[in-house]
């Protein structure tokens, strides 16, 4: 009733405190320290900041090849350096692991407000309130205490929402704030340039429902440039700096055969991924799916599934998907707008979907 009736400016704010709440909740099973040392351990990100020192330019240059010699823990290896940076700027401003679950955290949690902004942007209101409250309430929440995958949600949803913004309302200032943050996803995570088809699908949308953005020609001209030149400045940066993105993807694939990866059996993997995922999207989207949603919902969905199909079939992903799959998992979840109040209805889906994540979470062993 509260996403229903709410005014959308209390909604979000309250949708980032409740997810948050929940994906805690979740993680505190284990202990309430478990909310802090998940992110400090040493397979971790946080572990490896100090050896950015007061020399981020040396830890960029090196970072490829030190990668290719296993000298960094397993998830700084299958990773761009972008993850580590942003904990050592973070370092400089709050120090400390409790302080870096509260960053990944609230980034992460963010993204329901995000998903939500975006499909009332795109002209879809009353399917964004409906479903947010499994947004919130998202068994993806099983990792978003507190890993850093969670960081990479917040960043890649608000992505989309902020171009869409710019699109819906021509303005070249979100346009530019979607571009950065868009450039910044494939020097977080080698899977995440596969989420240009989610910024495609949004952009589309937008643009078939509320025409191109007014204004003369310049005026457009200007925040397409707003939105290149800003995708381009975290490219740009890390290459001057030192890190040469085909170096990093090579110094992976390295030490992903030499780990645990050349043993996964690839259509175990594929099938096990896609499992996984229903997992992370609960089995209120499946049903969701069979009750004809919305355009909106249905198009960003076929698109996040599309990116996650390339991802399964390349091979690159495989197993760990609740932590790399999640940044695509809530796309999914929008479906779930679609669900009918009559039988078991949206609120008895919505506590089987949270009932699925405490199941997972006190049942299965995560070392996530």
């Amino acid at each position: 009733p509260l996403c229903r009736w709410l005014p959308w400016r209390l909604l979000l704010p309250l949708s980032v405190g409740s997810a948050s709440l929940w994906a805690v909740s979740l993680a505190v099973w284990d202990g309430h320290a478990g909310v802090s040392t998940s992110i400090n351990r040493p397979s971790e990100y946080l572990p490896v900041v100090a050896f950015v020192g007061d020399d981020p330019g040396k830890f960029l240059r090196t970072f490829a090849q030190i990668v290719r010699d296993s000298g960094y823990p397993v998830h700084v290896k299958g990773h761009p350096p972008l993850m580590v940076l942003v904990f050592w700027a973070w370092d400089h401003v709050a120090s400390g692991p409790e302080w870096a679950a509260a960053l990944v955290i609230v980034a992460g949690a963010s993204s329901a407000a995000a998903l939500a902004v975006t499909v009332r942007e795109l002209g879809d209101e009353s399917a964004a309130r409906r479903a947010l409250p499994f947004l919130i309430l998202g068994p993806f929440a099983i990792t978003i205490a507190t890993s850093a995958d969670s960081f990479f949600l917040g960043v890649a949803s608000w992505s989309v929402a902020t171009l869409v913004i710019g699109l819906r309302r021509g303005s070249w200032r979100a346009l530019a704030v979607s571009g950065l943050l868009a450039g910044a996803l494939p020097y977080l995570s080698y899977a995440l340039p596969t989420y240009g088809s989610i910024l495609l699908a949004a952009g589309w949308l937008c643009v078939r429902r509320h025409g191109w953005p007014t204004g003369t020609s310049s005026q457009r001209g200007v925040m397409v440039l707003a939105f290149v030149v800003a995708a381009l400045v975290i490219p740009i940066t890390l290459t001057v700096g030192g890190f040469w993105w085909p170096d990093g993807v090579q110094a992976t694939r390295v030490a992903w055969l030499d780990g645990k990866g050349s043993t996964r059996p690839y259509l175990y993997s594929f099938l096990g991924d896609f499992a996984i995922l229903a997992v992370l999207v609960g089995p209120a989207t499946a049903v969701a799916a069979a009750h004809r949603p919305g355009r909106v919902p249905t198009v960003l969905a076929c698109s996040a599934l599309f990116a996650l199909l390339v991802l399964g079939l390349s091979g690159v992903t495989r197993l760990e998907t609740e932590r790399i799959w999640m940044p695509f998992a809530p796309w999914l979840v929008l479906l779930t707008a679609a669900l009918p109040h009559k039988g078991l209805g949206s609120r008895g889906w919505l506590l089987l979907n949270a009932l699925c994540a405490i199941v997972f979470e006190v049942l299965v062993y995560d070392v996530w």
